[in-house]
């Protein structure tokens, strides 16, 4: 049996757990709150109704006291619910808010190290952040007002129809002409045109993240913003589409909308002028007045209900914009482990007739590449740059998985390895080595977590760090990155190899680690 789809705002509530019952009860707040928020208008027509009845001896009107204690325990009522309301669906908004950043960190832990190669760390942040942050403000406040806007809609609808039919539909002819107005703004193909918005402010972001780190190439070459040609091409194309949307598709629907909705007093008036001869002939002139006070106080609802409406409904396009933005983390590949492992009998890697296309690229980065390194051999692969050689050091603690052919550790093929083992038995430096916020001890023992202050030392000297410990002023307890405490990137990169030496793997790939090495050597 085919299951049915969930909507944007049932699949985003997947994530709230067990404070997903709060947010329910927190929306039936919100819809008796804005019941109660009705009760004051009510008594406002009751006292006009007295009065009229009692003219000219207003003295007659006795209750009018009592209306207005009534009106004034539903409006604070009404208050307290709607602000427990909201405490309600804050609290599960920030729980869901936090799942969403959590199993979207969780689900990209298991991603396979080559997704982040083609998605930037910037761009998949920004993907979690900004859906965390929607999801907060949708499920925080919009659906609240959704929901309470609804039940105050309904509750119109059947007031509107209680004495005057026809003054009823003249009063509702607004709320038709706001509700086209917003399906014109929203619906039909302009939902595709958001949605291209959301998809430019995506790019946007991730030219934003990377510019900001090319800052100090753009000012060595004396260069400005406009040199870095993603970045103005991602903001030119974020502008265009919100320009694009505000003022050629929302500018006219939006004047009618406010138009008509601010004005819903003015339907009332010809049908009123229409209706008083009649009433006047049957002599019932004053029911005729007190039904027209009635619609009077209820038209000045309308506005407020159709503005609640169109605000709130902007959220219910944001859940699935918001939507988007995580299927877009959570559809990230991951890692298959095999169900049943094998582990490697040594270090030995063999390349079978290894090839490998990376993911849009129509010529393959390796094309039936072969070879073996038996443990304690040294293999350098050497070519011109963008010959397949970082590419294939990627391979073998599985970065990507092969398009064709074998790669095998211990004489296992390294997708039959549990992923943990594998990661166990190779030490990797990368061309850009990145130093964590933290002590030097701590950088590189986060290869071996267990290992002693004397294991580090060692793995250090042995990567030729001396001079660094020796200018540095508290040496290994030195925090990196604070107190103008920095290191280049050939000290990095030796940091690097400490932590390498230090995991002491059977497998230790290098790729390019020697060059900054080597070169910070003939410049000392």
């Amino acid at each position: 049996m085919k299951q049915k789809k969930k909507n944007d705002v049932a699949a985003l509530l997947d994530y709230a757990g067990s404070y997903r019952g709060l947010t329910f009860l927190g929306l039936a707040l919100s819809a008796v709150s804005m019941l109660l928020s009705m009760v004051p208008y009510i008594c406002i027509w009751l006292v006009a109704r007295d009065l009229i009845h009692a003219s000219p001896d207003w003295s007659q009107a006795r209750n009018v006291t009592q209306y207005g204690w009534l009106a004034f325990a539903a409006a604070f009522g009404g208050i307290v619910l709607y602000f427990a309301g909201l405490l309600c669906t804050h609290l599960a908004a920030f729980r869901t808010a936090a799942n969403i950043r959590k199993q979207g960190v969780a689900h990209v832990m298991n991603a396979p190290l080559g997704y982040f190669d083609a998605n930037a760390s910037g761009l998949i942040r920004g993907r979690l952040d900004l859906a965390a942050a929607d999801t907060e403000t949708l499920l925080a406040h919009n659906l609240a007002d959704i929901v309470g806007t609804i039940t105050l809609f309904v509750a119109m609808l059947a007031l509107m129809f209680l004495f005057d039919w026809r003054m009823g539909c003249a009063c509702l002819l607004a709320a038709v002409i706001s509700i086209l107005s917003m399906f014109a703004m929203m619906g039909g193909k302009n939902a595709q045109i958001m949605a291209e918005y959301q998809a430019a402010q995506d790019r946007m972001t991730k030219a934003g993240t990377e510019y900001v780190r090319g800052i100090p190439v753009v000012k060595i070459f004396q260069q400005t913003v406009y040199s870095f040609k993603a970045f103005q091409q991602a903001i030119e194309e974020y502008s265009s589409k919100a320009e694009h949307y505000q003022a050629d598709v929302c500018r006219i629907p939006q004047a009618v909308n406010l138009t008509f909705t601010e004005g819903a007093f003015v339907f009332l008036v010809p049908v009123a002028l229409f209706l008083a001869p009649g009433a006047l002939a049957a002599g019932d002139f004053a029911g005729f007045v007190t039904d027209f006070a009635f619609y009077a106080v209820f038209s000045a609802i309308i506005s407020t209900a159709l503005a609640r409406i169109m605000f709130a409904s902007s959220g219910i396009m944001l859940a699935g914009t918001a939507l988007g933005r995580i299927r877009m983390v959570m559809d990230a590949p991951t890692l298959k482990a095999p169900e049943h492992p094998r582990m490697p009998r040594d270090g030995q890697v063999d390349f079978q007739d290894v090839s490998f296309t990376y993911e849009g690229a129509d010529i393959p980065a390796l094309s039936h590449v072969s070879f073996t390194a038996r443990p304690g051999q040294t293999i350098a692969l050497v070519g011109p740059s963008g010959g397949g050689k970082t590419t294939a050091a990627s391979l073998i603690p599985r970065f990507w998985d092969v398009s064709s052919g074998a790669i095998r550790v211990g004489g296992v093929d390294v997708r039959e390895i549990d992923p943990h083992v594998l990661m166990n038995q190779i030490a990797f430096v990368f061309q850009n080595s990145r130093l964590f916020k933290a002590s030097i001890l701590e950088n590189v023992r986060a290869s071996r977590p267990e290992a002693s202050r004397e294991d580090v030392y060692a793995a250090l000297m042995s990567a030729q760090c001396k001079d660094i410990l020796e200018k540095l002023p508290q040496g290994m307890d030195t925090l990196i990155g604070t107190e103008g405490t920095w290191l280049s990137g050939g000290e990095q990169q030796r940091i690097a190899l400490a932590r390498a030496i230090l995991k002491d793997a059977p497998i230790v790939v290098l790729d390019e680690a020697t060059a900054s090495f080597f070169y910070t050597q003939l410049c000392a």
